[in-house]
C-alpha cells in the first residue's frame, strides 16, 4: 500500500515542470521548460499574509542550444505570474548564461552565478531540471535525422560513465559498450 492510498488525499499543493525540445534546425534545438506552482487551499503564510488558492508561480525558460556542442546561444525567460512585485526583475537573470556549455559542472556554474540572492530560486530550479532534457533533445535532434547507422565515434558515451548506477565506470554497459574510461 502507498502512502498516498494512507493520506486524507486532500490536494493542498502542485509543482509541475514540463519540458519539450523542438527540433530548431539540422544543428540547434529549442528547448521549452514551463514551472506551473499551484496551491489549492488558502492560508495565511509565515509573514501573516493571507495566500488565496491558485497559480502561485507560473514561469517559462525558452533555451537555443547548439545540439552539437550543447553551448546556449539564446535565451528567453517569461514571467505570467509570480507572487511578489518585484519578481520581474528577474526576467534578465538568465542572460549572463548565453555562451555556456551544458557539461560536467553546469549545475555549479548556475549555482555560483545566479544562485541565492544573485537570481530566483524558481528559475535556477527550472533551468537545472532542463539541463538534462536539452542533452537528450540535442542527441536526439542529431539522430532522428540519420538515415543509416554510423561507426561510433571512440568518445561515445564517455560522457554517461559514472552519471547513474547503470552506467558505472565498472559496470557491465560501459564493459559491454566498450567505453574505453581513464583509470
Amino acid at each position: 500500500m502507498s502512502f498516498l492510498d494512507q493520506c486524507r488525499k486532500e490536494k493542498i499543493h502542485n509543482r509541475n515542470i514540463d519540458i519539450s525540445t523542438y527540433a530548431w534546425d539540422a544543428d540547434h534545438v529549442l528547448v521549452v521548460g514551463e514551472l506551473k506552482e499551484q496551491r489549492y487551499v488558502g492560508f495565511i503564510n509565515n509573514f501573516g499574509e493571507q495566500i488565496a488558492p491558485g497559480i502561485y508561480h507560473h514561469m517559462k525558460i525558452e533555451l537555443l542550444i547548439d545540439a552539437r556542442t550543447k553551448t546556449i546561444k539564446d535565451v528567453a525567460v517569461y514571467l505570467p505570474q509570480v507572487p511578489r512585485g518585484d519578481c520581474p526583475a528577474m526576467a534578465t537573470s538568465l542572460d549572463q548564461i548565453k555562451g555556456m556549455d551544458i557539461t560536467r559542472g553546469f549545475t555549479s556554474k548556475i549555482r555560483k552565478m545566479v544562485g541565492g540572492n544573485k537570481g530566483c530560486a524558481h528559475l535556477n530550479t527550472l533551468l537545472l531540471t532542463m539541463a538534462p532534457a536539452a542533452v537528450q533533445g540535442s542527441w536526439i535532434n542529431i539522430s532522428w535525422q540519420q538515415k543509416e547507422a554510423r561507426q561510433p565515434d571512440p568518445q561515445t558515451g564517455r560522457h554517461l560513465v559514472d552519471s547513474c548506477w547503470a552506467w558505472r565506470k565498472d559496470g557491465p554497459l560501459v564493459a559491454e559498450k566498450g567505453i574505453k574510461v581513464d583509470k
